[in-house]
């Protein structure tokens, strides 16, 4: 018995994807992508149930003290101190929360609130300002960051972050792919940096409120930051801190809801104190080391 065999010709394109390779590496990738942001995102939402839970005695003892040393932090002068203790005066703050203010003579503009209460103030921003009430806001933006945990939250979202970016490195192997869930991670971070700027602008505006009866030191402190960085011309997205143009439009809204007054003088830094960041200045230019 014989059995017939042939041989037909298979149809074109039978094995492959009527779809272009490219596209589908893009879809999958999107899709990773959009995984990784979300799942950050819950993370981060539920260590922010338990973190800023943590009783602020034991992030006192937190080792930073390292870290404000190699600020070279002076002593506090007389003003200084005064304006501090009557912007934390206005938070009504929980007896434990101890709030300390470090004074670095260094050109740098910028202040920032770390673990256990602490903030670090640098000569470069204070003297830009030209009134108490913009420096009030500084300073009260500072507090507000740790009467709300940021700095403890923010360490802990940099440790979640930093975890599943490394399982999911190990895991992945392609470096673009990596890259990009690193990028995917970082922006996750900066969403929640800029709720807490955003927050913290809040409360230092309703402390400016209470001390001086208007919020134009915020005004003016924003308005600093434009003539120091230019004006925002980048999407927000892509930044840790709001845009400097949007903090201008969230005061001008509190001050609309809260009719607050617009015009009402500010309070000038006094001429001894001006005369002491010179003097500083002149300080740090003669001996540079001590600066750095």
């Amino acid at each position: 018995m014989y059995m017939e065999y042939s041989n037909p010709e298979l149809p074109e394109n039978i094995n492959t994807s009527k779809a272009h390779p490219l596209k589908e590496f893009f879809i999958l990738t999107a899709g990773l992508i959009a995984a990784v942001f979300i799942l950050i995102s819950i993370l981060i939402l539920v260590i922010d149930n338990f973190a800023d839970k943590i009783p602020f005695e034991l992030e006192k003892k937190l080792p930073i003290a390292g870290v404000i040393k190699t600020q070279k932090t002076e002593a506090l002068p007389p003003y200084l101190e005064r304006v501090t203790q009557k912007v934390v005066r206005s938070f009504n703050l929980d007896d434990a929360m101890k709030i300390t203010v470090h004074y670095v003579n260094d050109d740098t503009v910028n202040a920032f609130a770390t673990l256990g209460g602490h903030i670090v103030l640098y000569r470069g921003l204070i003297e830009k300002l030209a009134t108490e009430d913009e420096l009030a806001m500084v300073i009260g933006h500072e507090v507000a960051h740790i009467k709300y945990r940021h700095p403890i939250l923010s360490a802990s979202h940099g440790i979640v972050v930093g975890l599943v970016l490394s399982a999911i490195s190990t895991s992945a192997g392609d470096s673009v792919v990596s890259d990009l869930m690193g990028s995917t991670g970082m922006a996750s971070l900066r969403r929640f940096s800029r709720e807490y700027e955003y927050q913290s602008d809040k409360d230092a505006i309703a402390s400016l409120v209470k001390i001086y009866g208007h919020a134009n030191g915020a005004l003016g402190l924003f308005k600093v930051f434009e003539n120091e960085f230019g004006k925002d011309n980048s999407f927000e997205f892509f930044a840790t801190h709001p845009l400097t143009k949007n903090r201008i439009a969230q005061t001008k809204n509190m001050i609309a809801k809260h009719s607050l007054p617009e015009n009402k003088k500010m309070t000038a830094l006094p001429v001894e104190f001006k005369n002491w960041l010179r003097d500083q200045k002149e300080k740090a230019k003669l001996s540079p080391e001590a600066s750095k």
